[in-house]
């Protein structure tokens, strides 16, 4: 009898720690950005204001500047420091 071998439960954890040894770009990328996904509209909401303020707010505390803040779709992006939203 053969048999399959069924995914276990640490084989995520597994796979991400080997990712995370050889220095994996989008790991190392995620600390500089923040990904929101499944954003079907190209509008900054109230929060995303809010939270695009606290952030800059912080960063300015140790000398960062923020740059940015965009929100993109499957088809377009929205700049918020074009908007005069950063």
């Amino acid at each position: 009898m053969v048999m399959s071998k069924a995914r276990g439960l640490f084989d995520e954890q597994i796979r991400l720690g080997k990712l995370s040894k050889n220095q994996d770009q989008l790991e190392r990328l995620s600390s500089h950005i923040d990904f929101e996904f499944f954003r079907k509209n190209l509008v900054a909401s109230k929060q995303d204001i809010k939270i695009t303020k606290q952030i800059k707010a912080a960063l300015e505390l140790i000398d960062v500047l923020l740059l940015d803040h965009l929100i993109i779709t499957d088809d377009c992006y929205l700049s918020m420091q074009a908007h005069g939203l950063v």
